[in-house]
């Protein structure tokens, strides 16, 4: 298949030196109270026990002394050594949904507020426009209107997929009638223009109107088609814009695919995506099942002896990165490589971290993805009034899982293992899930030399769209502004060049790393660090109640397509084909009881 190969002579990278050396993180443990109860809740098995990482150990350093004037409730870290080089051991990365660098990053600087000496690629220093098919041009600007309504946009969800984002690139309709058809309804050449063409960043309101069309059936307003050239001020985003300000943001970080959310995410890991450019053909999800067994960093790093663990939400029972990758990582389901974020949040605490943590927002209830609303309004069975996705897709839901990582790394202090000094979070996102953005994307390396073009005709020469990226750590300065061109394989090239492994692909073997965010020689008390502090966020009844979701008043919620996109991969392992794709809360609780209870638990001895 077309784009799936591995690069066996691509050449092996240097080690970093000074480094430290992790440890295995294989010893079993036992579950705590609390974690018995909510796994015996979601009806897993008794007996299992968990499998908890040790502790990695610190580089080794001279301590450091900090000053007096912690803020209350933090940690005393005067007794956490320095590294004995700036720099980081253990990696985090947190990855949202469907956003672009303009829509939530796009106004962090103006040039009142930009740093001495500095340039940022935003939406305040020029003056960007798309043109609507009725002929008017709309400017950039800054959501404005109610707030529950401001935190749900754009309303209705953009196209994403590959014939709807060579629409918002170049403004190409290709043929006329995939303007307003479903994606496996179009034909060739999916909206792409002529090989070479410069993408002109013309054709998201275009390619908006087209979508809301489709899915309404009427044409949208000039102002509700205005929301895809809006973005979130930083008072809008308070964590998100304080961590960018308080570390390092990255101007030019652009996705993997100029396409979805499975396409980026296998890029991600395996540096490939298969030849693939959706998320599924008119079959479903198997061709990610069925994929070459092609390697991941995860197993880079397990056969280097090299720990790492991928978090996810408890309630979905199944991790979104472990399904996708299922040809090489299912081996690893059960091993403890799998966890919940409470896990997450105790291996922060007590400095068991592993050298890569992956973590996955939750994707199926109450998602806090960060992804638009999606779903069509229907009526409720309750009082007649129209309901849907909208109450749930709540970017300050996104903001608070953002701040409690970044309190979680921030507070970490064990001596001798993780810790505030020595982890290194990245928070970054998938794809732009066709929010604007002004920058052109650039050329990119296939994974494979002279490969077949992959599915839809494309060549994986060229990258997807500008995403958000932020990089924490105690050895980064304030107002960092990398704008080195960066990509998804940076975190495959950190890893790679950190501890000695073998590139996955040419993407990654050619990709810049982290190492740029490291520009201090004293690593920054984290008692000084920035305070986040979260919008308040509505509550979401559903979410610990566990009854609510088969029965409840909140049965009837539509997913949205992230959780959609998990179950449908779970049937597709395990379900019959044909077996429909859950929509609602109620449908995906079936799915998940039935076919991912106790998949991602450790086998009990």
């Amino acid at each position: 298949m077309a784009g799936h190969g591995q690069e066996d002579d691509a050449g092996g990278a240097g080690r970093v030196e000074g480094t430290g050396t992790p440890g295995d993180d294989r010893a079993p443990g036992a579950i705590d109270a609390s974690s018995r109860r909510d796994f015996l809740k979601l009806g897993g098995v008794a007996a299992a026990g968990l499998v908890v990482g040790d502790a990695v150990g610190a580089a080794a350093g001279a301590s450091i002394g900090h000053a007096a004037g912690y803020r209350e409730g933090s940690v005393d870290i005067g007794a956490v050594p320095a590294r004995s080089e700036p720099g980081f051991d253990h990696v985090v990365v947190l990855m949202g949904e469907n956003r672009s660098f303009d829509n939530l990053l796009g106004w962090l600087y103006t040039p009142d507020t930009l740093p001495d000496g500095e340039t940022f690629d935003g939406l305040a220093f020029g003056d960007y426009a798309n043109t609507a098919p009725s002929g008017e041009r709309v400017s950039v600007h800054t959501y404005s209107g109610p707030t529950d309504e401001v935190m749900a946009r754009p309303d209705p969800d953009p196209g994403e997929e590959f014939p709807h984002v060579n629409t918002q690139l170049f403004g190409t309709v290709d043929p006329q009638g995939n303007a307003v058809s479903q994606v496996g309804d179009m034909q060739h050449p999916f909206n792409a223009p002529p090989a070479g063409s410069v993408p002109s960043m013309d054709g998201f309101l275009r390619d908006y109107w087209n979508n809301v069309t489709r899915l309404r059936g009427t044409e949208p307003t000039l102002d509700e088609a205005s929301h895809i050239m809006g973005g979130f001020s930083p008072e809008q985003l308070p964590v998100l814009s304080t961590l960018a300000r308080g570390f390092a943001v990255f101007d030019a970080w652009f996705a993997a695919v100029p396409s979805q959310t499975y396409c980026n995410r296998s890029f991600f890991h395996a540096s490939t995506s298969h030849g693939f450019v959706t998320n599924k053909h008119a079959g479903g999800y198997d061709k990610w099942l069925d994929a070459p067994p092609t390697p991941t960093i995860f197993n880079r790093l397990e056969d280097a002896g090299i720990s790492w663990k991928v978090y996810f939400d408890e309630l979905q029972l199944v991790s979104l990165t472990g399904i996708l990758h299922a040809p090489v990582l299912e081996q690893y389901w059960r091993t403890g490589r799998f966890g919940h974020m409470s896990e997450f949040f105790d291996d922060a605490a007590a400095g068991r971290l592993p050298a890569y943590a992956f973590i996955e927002p939750r994707l199926v209830y109450n998602h806090n993805d960060f992804h638009p609303p999606f779903g069509a309004m229907r009526e409720s069975e309750v009082d007649g009034s129209e309901i849907a996705d909208s109450a749930v897709s709540d970017v300050r839901a996104g903001e608070k899982l953002v701040a409690d990582v970044y309190n979680a790394v921030k507070e970490s202090a064990t001596p001798d293992g993780s810790n505030a000094l020595n982890t290194l979070l990245l928070i970054t996102f998938d794809e732009h899930g066709g929010t604007y953005d002004h920058v052109a994307p650039p050329a990119a390396t296939p994974p494979v030399a002279e490969d077949a073009p992959g599915e839809m005709g494309f060549a994986f020469d060229r990258l997807g769209v500008r995403v958000p990226a932020i990089a924490v750590s105690a050895y980064t300065r304030a107002g960092t502004i990398v704008h080195d061109e960066m990509h998804h394989a940076a975190v495959l090239a950190t890893l790679a060049r950190l501890h000695g492994l073998r590139p996955l692909t040419r993407r990654d073997a050619e990709a810049r790393d982290l190492f740029a965010v490291v520009n201090l020689d004293e690593p920054r008390d984290p008692a000084a660090w920035p305070v986040v502090h979260p919008m308040y966020v509505p509550p979401n009844p559903a979410e610990d109640q566990v009854s609510d979701l088969k029965d409840g008043p909140h049965k009837h919620k539509p997913l949205s397509p992230p959780g959609r996109g998990l179950l449908g991969l779970l049937l597709a392992r395990y379900a019959a084909p044909g077996t429909p794709e859950p929509e609602t809360y109620a449908e995906a609780y079936e799915v998940l009881q039935k076919h991912g209870l106790g998949l991602f638990y450790p086998k009990v001895d």
